[in-house]
């Protein structure tokens, strides 16, 4: 019998091409949509998959939801289809397995609320999911297709995070993370924690009034703590590297370190991005010596250090001329614009300069293996911002 159902794996050459004509033909009015920059780019880094009937077109996003005896277990987000193109599907699947979940009918998860400070966190209840799509909307701009759809918190659906953050009973944060299998930046490096399944922490929005008042820093300590939980290790997400407020919190904060970076990684263009939109991937093991320091404030952390706190500091930037190479350094600066949303805005061409330059120093230098470096904290010096790179491994990774 001739199979209906194809799979598509995330290496396929054509991907992103199958994505674009998939969204091209759909309603984007039906608020059933994830962004397509997602799919293309971080959905297969995380080991989603596609599904799609080759007689119908109709297609399914395979997303990542757990291990089980040594066989992946995805969510398929379609309805379920009948007996029989089910056998057919789990067939070609084999051996991991599916769960079904209906996105036009999700089952709601069980509300929760966790007072930190002026802030209730938990889990959103059903009526605030339309502030959750406003918030993003607010922030980021864009149609309906750029939003993440109301069904992703539900319980049928088993996110790995979501949060949403109430301040005087308004919802003023949310935060939406999914399973990843695995992280090919660490696929050759020996971690005594457990990487096959980690968590991708999507998207986060924080409203601007309370912007100033920690609760970004509230809703990762929140997640990381569900994390260890869970019995998981790792949380991965992507942050654009010249932004020296995230630099701040990432490395700062909540002890992340960044061993990746992706030139270009996404293809949408917005006010945030006004050139090619870069990413660092950052890794947290809030489990790890280095990691847990990011679970709680510490004083002594709480200012920005300067460059002659690193000892054998090699700078690698003056702005946007490279000056130098690392050599045997044991640490490396890399300058970034000190207010990376203004200068994109003022002088587009000088930001694609400074992108162009700190991409190529970024991705010579960084990685997890031996003789590469690790982004891992912040400094400054007069008005000029720094991030900082140290040898990879060592205590930074245990």
């Amino acid at each position: 019998m001739r199979t209906t159902w194809h799979l598509v794996e995330p290496e396929a050459t054509t991907w992103s091409t199958l994505i674009d004509t998939l969204y091209a033909e759909a309603d984007p009015s039906a608020g059933q949509l994830l962004p397509d920059y997602f799919v293309k780019t971080t959905f297969a880094r995380m080991g989603g998959r596609l599904l799609i009937n080759q007689a119908n077109g109709a297609y399914a996003l395979l997303f990542p939801r757990g291990l089980h005896e040594g066989q992946r277990l995805y969510t398929a987000r379609m309805p379920d289809p009948g007996a029989l193109a089910r056998g057919e599907i789990e067939a070609l699947l084999a051996p991991d397995r599916l769960i079904w979940h209906d996105p036009t009918r999700p089952s709601r998860g069980v509300p929760s609320h966790h007072l930190d400070g002026p802030f209730d966190l938990g889990v959103p209840e059903p009526h605030e999911l339309a502030a959750i799509r406003g918030l993003h909307e607010a922030i980021w701009g864009g149609s309906a297709a750029a939003r993440y759809p109301d069904d992703l918190h539900s319980s049928s659906f088993q996110p790995a995070t979501s949060l949403v953050a109430r301040y005087e009973h308004r919802v003023v944060g949310f935060l939406l993370g999914f399973y990843r299998f695995g992280l090919a930046a660490l696929k050759h490096v020996d971690l005594p924690y457990r990487h096959d399944l980690a968590v991708e922490s999507q998207v986060m929005g924080i409203a601007p009034e309370v912007r100033r008042m920690g609760l970004a820093v509230m809703l990762k300590r929140y997640q990381a703590r569900q994390v260890l939980a869970q019995g998981l290790d790792l949380i991965h997400w992507t942050v654009d590297p010249l932004q020296f407020g995230n630099a701040r919190l990432n490395f700062g904060r909540l002890r992340a370190v960044a061993g990746a970076c992706y030139p270009a990684y996404y293809p949408f263009r917005n006010s945030l991005n006004l050139v090619p939109a870069s990413r660092l991937g950052l890794v947290w093991l809030p489990r790890s010596a280095h990691g847990q320091g990011g679970l709680v404030d510490h004083p002594e952390r709480s200012a920005v250090a300067a460059l002659t706190d690193f000892p054998d500091l090699a700078i690698l930037n003056d702005g946007f001329t490279p000056i130098a190479t690392p050599g045997n350094a044991a640490a490396i600066a890399i300058e970034i614009p000190a207010d990376w949303t203004t200068m994109q805005h003022t002088d587009l061409a000088l930001a694609l300069r400074w992108r162009t330059v700190t991409d190529t120093i970024l991705t010579e230098y960084l990685g997890f293996t031996e003789g590469r470096y690790l982004l891992t904290d912040i400094a400054r010096e007069g008005g000029r911002c720094y991030v900082i790179g140290r040898r990879a491994g060592g205590v930074l990774m245990i």
